[in-house]
């Protein structure tokens, strides 16, 4: 096949393999931005659906503590009134109500009860709380650094020791005669509880088992009385407040402080997230209020989402599908090709058949006949002139007739061969039939260049000696013809180098 086939097969194929190179990256890129876009929408919703999730936890936690925080109020309340009403002259009655409440609710921790008592009055009320409860007791009072001291005999103080318990504790120590307002945080939560007339929450505390809890503090009127007489106190356990709604996930905390507290009465964190899903994911919070006594109580929730959040089947299933879709196209654009790859080789065969000697790969006389006349046209506006050479193999016939066809087929392909590699690559050869070959040579300034590639021509086909294996002397009649001095048409041309080369011929004879 000679270059310009070559050639045509390689622009056209790469052209068209170019062009499915393109669809198929189109066709790729769309599926990569389909399936990001698909991943963004799936992440989205899962987002969505993690701070839907997120809220309505929020308000379930919200609901449990407002809940529990108002059944510890009524709880106190009842016990205050039951106080009101009846005082200590009755434990047992108020034994049975309390026992009754930690039974029903496990975030009950202790009932206590203070009762005030004038300076003057310690000793007759330690007297008399003695014999009621048939054991010494004694009021005191917490002095930081220094533990319990004994109250001072002195009018001027005012005293709430400790009257009720329940449960009693056998650990070696006992609070009754405890003074109350000798504590510091007790007493603010008295304090507030006092010019409210609700309950009060104390900052938090930790009980002897190491637990978090807080103390909700109540005054206790009687009647005719200014100051209250007894504060009722309950003891809660902080972590039992909401025992089912503990957050578990990761990157979770809970916390539950009074406003513009620094001090927690629930303070939940769970295991931290990574430093990646930190950096992706973001940050759910809330803010809710719960209303205890005359002070408000802030509930944090704050949440990392993470990957535990994303739906990972649907991802896996985007993914497969996006592959099988790749995959597809890629098989399709094999396909494609292949399938553009015959048509082109079908092409290139018939334009093949239709321009070129299928012997030689040289162009045959058909196509050689329209090149020539556009190089004729061209040559004619450029004023420039070109030559036509005929070449005839001398004893072709007898190298046919002595060696057989297929040696006669490797001469005329060694011809072929000789011919394209003496001319330049501009130029053209065509085999017209037989052993004739004519070439067009473009850019000719005299007679002198086409004698000079005739004679060239020659000297290669002298040079060819032996053909597999069978001694041959290849030898050529040429002719020649000049646009425009020759002729200007391609018929008058041929004819002319024609008759040139028999004569070129019979010369040759003549000569031999």
């Amino acid at each position: 096949m000679t270059l310009a086939v070559a050639k045509l097969e390689s622009d056209s194929f790469k052209g068209n393999k170019r062009k499915l190179i393109g669809i198929y990256f189109v066709l790729m890129l769309l599926c990569c931005v389909t399936f990001v876009g698909g991943i963004f929408v799936l992440v989205l919703q899962n987002i969505n659906q993690a701070e839907t999730e997120f809220r309505q936890y929020s308000h379930q936690v919200h609901q449990s503590l407002a809940q529990s925080f108002a059944v510890n109020e009524t709880i106190l309340d009842g016990f205050a009134a039951f106080l009101a009403d009846v005082g200590m002259q009755e434990p047992n009655r108020a034994r049975f109500y309390t026992r009754s409440m930690m039974d029903r609710y496990n975030h009950l921790y202790m009932f206590q009860a203070a009762q005030r008592v004038a300076g003057d009055q310690v000793q007759a009320f330690e007297q008399d709380m003695s014999l009621h409860l048939n054991e010494p007791m004694l009021v005191r009072s917490f002095v930081y650094g220094r533990g319990l001291v004994p109250a001072a005999q002195d009018e001027a103080f005012q005293y709430y020791p400790i009257v009720f318990v329940e449960p009693t504790f056998t650990d070696g120590f006992s609070v009754l005669g405890l003074d109350i307002a000798s504590i510091q945080f007790i007493k603010d939560a008295m304090n507030h509880a006092r010019s409210s007339g609700l309950g009060a929450i104390s900052q938090p505390i930790e009980l002897s088992e190491g637990e978090p809890a807080f103390v909700l503090v109540k005054p206790v009127y009687r009647k005719l009385e200014a100051e209250p007489g007894q504060y009722a106190l309950l003891v809660v356990k902080s972590d039992e407040l909401i025992p089912n709604q503990r957050p578990s996930e990761p990157g979770f905390q809970l916390r539950v402080a009074l406003t513009g507290g620094e001090f927690s009465f629930l303070n939940i964190k769970t295991e931290g997230m990574s430093a990646w899903e930190s950096w992706l994911f973001p940050v759910l919070n809330k803010q809710l209020n719960i209303t205890v006594g005359a002070q408000t109580l802030i509930l944090t929730l704050r949440q990392q989402l993470g990957f535990k959040h994303l739906n990972g089947s649907l991802i896996g299933i985007l993914m497969v599908i996006t592959l099988v879709v790749s995959l597809a196209v890629a098989l399709m654009l094999r396909l494609h090709l292949e399938a553009e790859l015959i048509k082109q080789e079908a092409s290139v065969q018939l334009y093949r058949q239709a321009n070129y000697d299928n012997l030689t790969g040289l162009a045959n006389r058909h196509y050689f006949d329209g090149n020539f006349r556009r190089c004729i046209a061209a040559a004619k506006r450029r004023q420039a002139k070109l030559a036509l050479v005929y070449l005839d193999l001398n004893d072709f016939k007898q190298i046919n007739d002595t060696l057989g066809h297929q040696v006669g087929d490797r001469v005329l392909m060694i011809a072929s061969e000789v011919i394209q590699d003496v001319i330049r690559a501009d130029d053209l050869a065509s085999r017209f039939g037989g052993d004739e070959f004519v070439i067009m040579l473009e850019s000719i300034q005299a007679k002198a260049d086409v004698d000079c590639v005739i004679d060239r021509l020659r000297e290669r086909f002298t040079q060819v000696t032996q053909i597999d294996g069978n001694p041959v002397q290849l030898k050529t009649s040429a002719g020649y013809a000049l646009y425009p001095d020759d002729g200007g048409s391609f018929d008058q041309l041929v004819r002319i180098s024609d008759k040139r080369m028999y004569e070129d011929k019979r010369a040759s004879k003549s000569a031999g």
